[in-house]
């Protein structure tokens, strides 16, 4: 008999790494979901910055660059509205 054993990498169905997007600078911030940290990554492929997500949640991460640089490309919302809204409003 098949047993269906689940283990720590396949319990949960949101994967490791999540895109947010690119800013108006075209540095690209990917978000690890595992260690809560974020990787920005400028566009000449060096790591500008990385940021430990202790006291903040990622929606306060793409907050914080919506009002500092603005996204040229936002691919992670808090809302499903929200990027309804972006699509629907051409940004």
């Amino acid at each position: 008999m098949a047993t269906n054993t689940r283990t720590a990498e396949n319990v949960s169905v949101r994967p490791r790494w999540l895109f947010c997007g690119t800013d108006a600078t075209g540095t690209d911030h990917i978000y690890n979901t595992v260690s809560g940290f974020v990787v920005a990554v400028a566009p000449d492929g060096d790591r500008e910055h990385v940021a430990e997500l202790v006291d903040a949640s990622i929606d306060e991460w793409m907050a914080f660059v919506a009002q500092k640089r603005g996204w040229a490309d936002r691919r992670l919302y808090e809302h499903f509205g929200d990027a309804l809204a972006d699509r629907v409003s051409g940004v």
